[in-house]
């Protein structure tokens, strides 16, 4: 993500930073969130902070920036410099350059990031496993035959070599031969010579032939011993070209998705990087929770939110008890736009009047609950002491009220309170005021818890005088925005202020002070869960747009949180509110895969076994009968040769997949736990349905090129 996160780079650098100055630890930290909002990558962040670490030791100290100058560098990516004038430049430069791009349609309260990918691969390559090779199957043991066809073609080469040999000295002898056999009888002899010729070369051929005629009988063995072996060979032929087809197949269909994933990843590069996030309709209140202790996201979401709201044509009233300058960014922000702006602090140098257009009686019962309401831990308030405390109080302050000339201050007020107790003079009331309240003095009883409430109820009225002295100027004025913050600290002070700034804001909605306004409290966890349901529900009836900035929304303020339509859930660092996030956004229905099995296995066997027999009979018979006698011989002779071979082979692919069905969070604790300072999940109720969105409230991206001016489009779940 685009995000920088302000504390991991400060706690990054509070472990580089040998010297452990926090000074130095600030330089370095805000000079690697200038790097890295520019586009540098983390090392060269991590570099460009050492080298601010190391002019900072070398120029001396440098006056640590405020938090609203912090992240002022850290979405403009100047560097930190030690030189003043550049670091204010750079601090006044940023709202000219955000405004324009901030405050243009279409609204938002965020960007949710574009999809890396639109298309993966059908089938990866991973899955194609290698190409099928083939390989022959083993050749069965044929050496018997293939001894005796060379046998028997040793046979006809040595008979024929013989025949050819007698023909050519037959050719050669051939006078010599007839001469000598014309000598033995004449024509008788010449007459046997003619019948033995041809009978001796046709026994010669005979010789001759059947010598082949075994070549071709152990030629048609080794056939038929063949037979089984080719039509296994030609079988596993078959399957090879099968599975080479598949395999290409698959390969093509591969290559294909990875050309189309390929294309839209081009599609995605030239495309919106970044779409606008709002709720689908205008909620009646907004819940943000969550969010890290500087407020940075607190800070940025605000930005974005209130410059969509500014850009409608609303305008901003915004209560800031957080002490931590949470609405400095957008006051400056609709100022460079040209907007009517206030930023006020109740610091004690600011001069408010806090009860204009108030009646006496609204006057002495908000003050009655700021000085009564002390909520438990659970927030809630409103015991049996604290109702009888509230009654007293109010009679008290309405006496003294009924006695003072206008304008009334909390100072003169506390005066009244000391007179009632005490009876004593006091320089800020008139002899008029002096002799109404003492002769006020009987209506009140003198006891010892009067007394006692009556002494700290002062105490607390001069403590609230001292955060917000008497003026002329109106709280609620008609500005575009109007920003009234608090100081920080966990003190009475702090209490006593916020909880009066609470109560005249309801008097202000319930007087239609703030109508068409959007109402903005930072931090009202701090109010209590009584409180802000109250205020909430006020609001509601009256038409203000309340938004809520909560940082636990335990015990009661766990029961309200959602209740007004919309929520943004930001990073949570308890495990327990990360539990309580979680559990909002609710839990689904899906199918995960929960076991994977995978075998494989291939098998060959070969058998065979010949056998040869041979037989061989020999006889002779003689007869004799009155006319003649006869004798004869016989001879057989026999050979039988078996053989057999048997190849088998066998090969098994099997995988299996199972699913279940599963309910479970639809984010995890622990997502949110590990969120970006500046993400936010978006949870939509303000229509019929509801929408959780994940977004990003960082308002650098506002400057990017490839941000997108219409919703994304849904998404496909698969």
């Amino acid at each position: 993500m685009l995000t920088v996160m302000v504390d991991d780079w400060h706690r990054y650098f509070a472990d580089v930073v040998v010297s452990g100055d926090s000074n130095e630890i600030d330089v370095a930290a805000r000079a690697a969130i200038a790097a890295r909002a520019s586009g540098a990558s983390e090392a060269q962040a991590k570099a460009a902070g050492r080298a601010a670490a190391k002019d900072y030791r070398a120029g001396g100290t440098t006056p640590r920036a405020t938090r609203t100058e912090a992240r002022a560098q850290a979405w403009t990516g100047a560097p930190a410099q030690t030189n003043t004038r550049t670091r204010t430049a750079a601090r006044d430069d940023w709202p000219a350059l955000f405004a324009p791009r901030l405050f243009q349609p279409p609204q938002r309260w965020g960007w949710q990031a574009a999809d890396l990918v639109e298309a993966v691969p059908s089938a990866p390559l991973a899955t194609l496993g290698p190409k099928p090779v083939w390989v022959d199957p083993p050749h069965p043991d044929a050496s018997a035959l293939y001894g005796r066809r060379a046998g028997a073609m040793r046979k006809v080469v040595v008979r024929s070599t013989l025949a050819v040999l007698m023909f050519l000295a037959f050719g050669v002898y051939q006078v010599t031969i007839e001469s000598t056999v014309s000598g033995y009888g004449g024509g008788d002899a010449m007459k046997v010579y003619g019948y033995a010729l041809p009978a001796a070369g046709l026994l010669l051929a005979l010789w001759v032939l059947g010598a082949l005629s075994e070549v071709r009988r152990t030629n048609a063995d080794l056939d038929r011993f063949k037979q089984p072996y080719v039509a296994l060979r030609k079988a596993e032929r078959q399957r090879h070209d099968q599975a080479l087809r598949e395999w290409t197949d698959a390969k093509r269909r591969h290559d294909d998705a990875a050309k189309a994933s390929r294309q839209a990843r081009e599609r995605h590069r030239s495309g919106p990087q970044w779409y606008p996030v709002r709720p689908v309709s205008e909620p009646a209140r907004v819940d943000v929770i969550g969010g890290d202790p500087a407020r940075y996201g607190w800070a940025c979401l605000l930005v974005l939110l209130g410059t969509s709201l500014l850009s409608a044509g609303h305008r901003l009233a915004v209560l800031d008890l957080t002490g931590q300058e949470v609405g400095g960014e957008l006051v400056r922000l609709a100022a460079a736009r040209g907007l009517d702006t206030r930023w006020a602090v109740l610091d004690g140098a600011t001069d408010f009047d806090l009860f204009t257009g108030l009646s006496t009686d609204e006057i002495a019962d908000s003050l009655a609950y700021v000085l009564t309401d002390r909520p438990d831990a659970a927030g809630r308030s409103g015991g049996g002491e604290q109702l009888h405390e509230r009654v007293l109080a109010v009679e008290v302050l309405r006496t003294v009220l009924a006695s003072l000339d206008r304008p009334v201050t909390l100072a003169r007020l506390a005066a009244g309170l000391r007179v009632l107790r005490r009876g004593a003079e006091t320089e800020l009331l008139t002899p008029t005021e002096l002799e109404r309240l003492v002769a006020s003095i009987g209506d009140i009883d003198q006891n010892d818890w009067t007394g006692r409430q009556l002494r700290l109820w002062a105490a607390h009225l001069d403590l609230l005088h001292d955060v917000a002295p008497s003026g002329a100027r109106p709280l609620w004025a008609r500005h575009d925005v109007s920003v009234l913050a608090t100081p920080g600290g966990k003190d009475d002070r702090k209490e006593l202020i916020d909880r009066l700034l609470l109560q005249l804001v309801r008097h202000a909605i319930a007087d239609n002070t703030l109508h068409g306004r959007q109402l903005v409290v930072i931090g009202a966890d701090r109010l209590g869960g009584s409180a802000v349901r109250a205020l909430s529900e006020q609001a509601r009836v009256a038409g203000v747009r309340l938004v809520l900035f909560l940082d636990q929304p335990q015990d009661d303020l766990e029961k309200i949180v959602g209740t007004g339509g919309a929520v943004c859930i930001m990073k949570m660092y308890n495990h327990k509110d990360a539990n309580i996030a979680a559990e909002f956004i609710g839990k689904g229905y899906k199918f995960v895969v929960n076991q994977l099995s995978h075998s494989e296995g291939r098998t060959f066997s070969d058998g065979g076994g010949d056998s040869f027999s041979a037989t061989t009979n020999a006889g002779t018979n003689s007869s004799k009968s009155f006319l003649k006698s006869s004798s004869g011989l016989s001879d057989s002779r026999g050979h039988t040769w078996a053989g057999n071979r048997s190849w088998s082979t066998a090969e098994n692919l099997g995988s299996s997949t199972t699913t279940a069905r599963v309910y479970e969070f639809i984010t995890e604790p622990q997502a949110i736990l590990g969120m970006d300072t500046t993400e936010f999940i978006l949870v939509d109720s303000s229509t019929g349905g509801r929408q959780v969105v994940m977004a990003n409230c960082y308002p650098p991206i506002c400057l990017s090129d490839r941000v997108s001016g219409t919703v994304a489009p849904p998404r496909v779940t698969p």
